[in-house]
């Protein structure tokens, strides 16, 4: 090979070299580009989850402060409904009639007309057995049908 030849087959390594560093520098800036535009979407969703987060804790914070104060206002209501009641057995007692306790919950259950004539056939004879008579005749009757 002269050196003409190789003059020429070094100028063509060195085009070629020259072709591939510079696809390599493109495909660089390309795939930096591209991950700095990435870095930036990244950062600004950050900042918008950053910001709702204020925004919720704010709103969690608002919604703590109401449930103190709607607890505050629970207890005072319930300490008036307690003096209310007072209040309302005291009128009771100075018309002279006496108070009676409502049961609290759910209804007492009612006894069957059978339960109620076994009641009264339990009962020993005297002032107590003819009062729950009179209170529960229509019962007791029935029961003995």
């Amino acid at each position: 090979m002269t050196i003409e030849e190789k003059l020429v087959a070094a100028e063509a390594l060195v085009a070629s070299a020259s072709a591939e560093r510079d696809d390599l520098r493109a495909t660089v800036e390309k795939l930096t580009v591209g991950a700095s535009s990435e870095v930036e979407a990244l950062k600004v969703e950050a900042s918008a989850k950053d910001s709702k987060l204020v925004e919720l804790e704010g709103l969690l914070a608002v919604s703590a402060k109401q449930v103190e104060e709607l607890t505050a206002k629970v207890a005072e209501l319930s300490a008036v409904q307690i003096s209310a009641s007072a209040e309302a057995a005291a009128i009771v007692a100075k018309v002279g009639v006496a108070a009676v306790d409502l049961p609290q919950g759910d209804s007492p259950v009612r006894a069957t007309d059978k339960e109620i004539a076994e009641q009264y056939a339990t009962m020993p004879f005297g002032k107590e057995r003819t009062d729950f008579l009179k209170k529960n005749r229509a019962a007791i009757f029935s029961a003995s049908k």
